[in-house]
């Protein structure tokens, strides 16, 4: 079972490559707070109860691509809003300026999911999709917090 399952992940991650171009027109959106348009961020500073949500899509064209790739947030509580219309599955991580780990969304196939992050701390974060190969074929931003 778990070789049929693998075969049919390397099946879909080699489909989605092959129907990738590389297309390099991502958007860049960032907020200073309140709404924002096109998706990036929304939401309050950094008080209490206060926190940002920045609102991530794949490229509903198919590619193995966010929408946007590059978002601001305000330090403290962020809310990773993840929209994937597509049939082929995406996540988003978020890897702190260390290299490590600071949490994201479930893998996840048409439809949306949110994750919090909490308590981070200023400095360039990288969000990415963690489904193997996306992230070596482009699928990743910046979100810099502040």
């Amino acid at each position: 079972m778990k070789k049929v399952a693998a075969l049919l992940t390397l099946a879909l991650v080699s489909a989605a490559l092959v129907a990738c171009g590389d297309d390099d027109n991502g958007t860049t959106t960032t907020t200073t707070g309140g709404e924002a348009t096109n998706g990036a961020a929304t939401g309050g500073g950094g008080g209490a109860g206060g926190g940002t949500t920045v609102q991530l899509e794949a490229d509903p064209s198919g590619g193995l691509a966010y929408t946007t790739t590059e978002a601001a947030a305000k330090a403290g509580t962020v809310t990773i809003d993840f929209k994937n219309p597509q049939p082929i599955a995406h996540d988003v991580r978020v890897e702190d300026p260390s290299g490590g780990d600071a949490g994201g969304t479930e893998v996840i196939t048409e439809s949306e999911e949110s994750a919090s992050l909490k308590n981070l701390k200023p400095g360039k974060y990288t969000f990415y999709c963690s489904v193997p190969g996306h992230r070596e074929a482009g699928m990743e931003g910046t979100l810099t917090v502040e």
